[in-house]
């Protein structure tokens, strides 16, 4: 096995076969390195027959079958004589060991052995890393005299809540037929790549599959509204010349190649998950949460002067969910293809439509911080109506203040979607603004956002509400102060003790004086 076992190491060490992750390289040594020899027959039923021949006399005569063998025992006897075949059959690796060109029709020279041999990459297991893969690399070196495939990628092991790898014995492995039926393959599909971090053991829990169902419903619904607003709409019509490209329009277009190009660095790492979180990211949150949303704006506008834009959101929508659903394709392939039916242009089947590919010129940092800039101010003021229990259906007057003039001209150019989104019946923008009685702050970007209280909130409830939550605050910051103000603790705790309460201390005193703010502008 030794000399197997030498050219089985170098192709790993020269680089020829790429091991991922690289961690099981050292096992992949270890193996070979401290290799014994092996015992390749089995006193089982089932397996390959071991292709040796006795004579009566015990001598072993080897053949590719019967016939060969009789024919040299005739040679070797001088007529012929009865053989009997060895009873025991090949270990079931050894048998494995030729599976890459045995079934491509070795030892015939094949197209498709010259074609598929070697092949890219093998996807398997890492308790198997001796037991087969070692042993294909190896019998590939020994007969073809090349590499059987150029990666080798070892996916982690489905185990359970506990920890333990999923067995019938154990009975602890779902019908996957049941889950299936309560979260549909693609969501099961999904999940798993998106929670298994590469190489990594995954402990299966059907609270995993749910965020995958969810993603999958997202994009099924989104994909029903575009469609219901294509009605009518020709893609191949389209001038693209004539279109009217807003900051969001050149925003989604640079989110679109930017995950493109993510998604391919990922997949040449074989990072799966990280590959399936920047799909996830792009589709579920910058196209469903942002695009659509602002899409919904324009296309609801009938205004004559507004046909352009219009056109612009229809034609946007189009693509970004064309292009989106290939991306998405190799994670969730049913879902896929049943929507891009619907939308598809030319083409029998998304799984033979071409993978986008990310254009550089097209990715805009610039652009993409001045919509980020706009995702803040808007989620800033959420946050403040989540935070105060404000209805979302209560138009609210807000003022934004900001010493940046990009922000400033980004606000103005934006004004209607950002009072759409946020729900806004008056937005006042400028620089060095005072900030207005009774109202909460937020920081987006360079600027301070202020949304006016006044009407949308009861003032003495309000007040009594921060006076409970200050007497809360300053109640369990007493024994801090009285921790750091005691000579001992100071002389004697550790410094990383002493930094961790001082910390805690800033938190409280932070918190305390925020809510100071808030009670003085109410108090007004």
């Amino acid at each position: 096995m030794k000399p197997l076992a030498e050219k089985a190491l170098e192709v790993v060490r020269n680089g020829e076969i790429k091991i991922l992750p690289k961690r099981m390289e050292k096992i992949y040594y270890n193996w070979l390195e401290n290799i014994r020899d092996w015992c390749i027959s089995r006193q089982i039923w089932w397996g390959h027959r071991i292709p040796a021949w006795y004579g009566p006399d015990r001598h072993v005569f080897v053949a590719m079958d019967e016939a060969e063998a009789k024919e040299q025992a005739k040679k070797h006897y001088g007529h012929d004589v009865e053989l009997n075949q060895e009873e025991d059959v090949l270990d079931t690796w050894f048998s494995s060991a030729l599976w890459p060109f045995s079934t491509m029709g070795w030892p015939e020279k094949t197209k498709e052995l010259d074609l598929f041999y070697p092949t890219s990459t093998l996807v398997t297991g890492a308790d198997i890393i001796f037991f087969w893969v070692a042993r294909m690399i190896m019998f590939g070196m020994y007969e073809l005299k090349k590499i059987p495939f150029k990666n080798v990628f070892f996916h982690g092991i489905v185990r359970d809540e506990i920890g333990r790898k999923m067995s019938k014995s154990l009975g602890n492995s779902p019908d996957p037929l049941d889950l299936i039926k309560e979260f549909g393959v693609d969501a099961i599909r999904f999940s798993m790549i998106y929670n298994t971090s590469q190489g990594q053991d995954v402990h299966f829990s059907t609270d995993l599959l749910g965020m995958g169902r969810n993603f999958a419903n997202k994009i099924w619904n989104a994909a029903r509204f575009v469609i219901m607003n294509l009605e009518g709409f020709d893609v191949k019509s389209v001038d693209k010349a004539k279109l009217d490209y807003e900051l969001v329009d050149k925003w989604i277009i640079s989110r679109l190649n930017e995950t493109a190009k993510d998604v391919k660095d990922c997949l040449e790492k074989f990072e799966l998950d990280n590959a399936a979180k920047a799909v996830y990211e792009f589709l579920r949150g910058d196209f469903c949460d942002w695009y659509v949303e602002i899409a919904k704006i324009r296309l609801y506008n009938n205004d004559e002067d507004k046909k352009i834009s219009k056109l612009t959101a229809q034609y946007m929508l189009w693509t970004i969910l064309e292009q989106g659903l290939r991306l998405l394709h190799p994670f969730m392939p049913f879902i896929t293809e049943e929507i891009w039916q619907k939308i598809k242009v030319d083409g029998d089947t998304i799984m033979l439509q071409k993978y986008p590919v990310a254009d550089d010129s097209l990715i805009d940092v610039k652009i993409e911080k001045s919509f980020e800039y706009i995702k803040e101010v808007v989620s800033s003021l959420r946050n403040i109506r989540a935070e105060k229990g404000i209805s979302p259906a209560k138009p609210a007057k807000v003022v934004v203040s900001t010493s940046n003039l990009e922000e400033l001209e980004t606000l103005e150019k934006n004004e209607l979607f950002i009072k759409k989104l946020a729900n806004l019946e008056e937005l006042t923008c400028g620089t060095d603004l005072e900030a207005p009685s009774q109202s909460s702050l937020r920081v987006a970007g360079n600027s301070s956002v202020y949304m006016i209280l006044t009407g949308l909130l009861n003032n003495e409830a309000e007040i009594k509400k921060i006076n409970e939550q200050l007497a809360k605050l300053e109640k369990e910051l007493e024994p801090v102060n009285r921790k750091l103000s005691d000579e001992k603790f100071t002389s004697k705790a550790p410094q990383h003790i002493i930094d961790r309460e001082l910390r805690i201390q800033k938190e409280y005193q932070d918190k305390i004086e925020k809510l100071k703010e808030s009670l003085k502008s109410f108090e007004e």
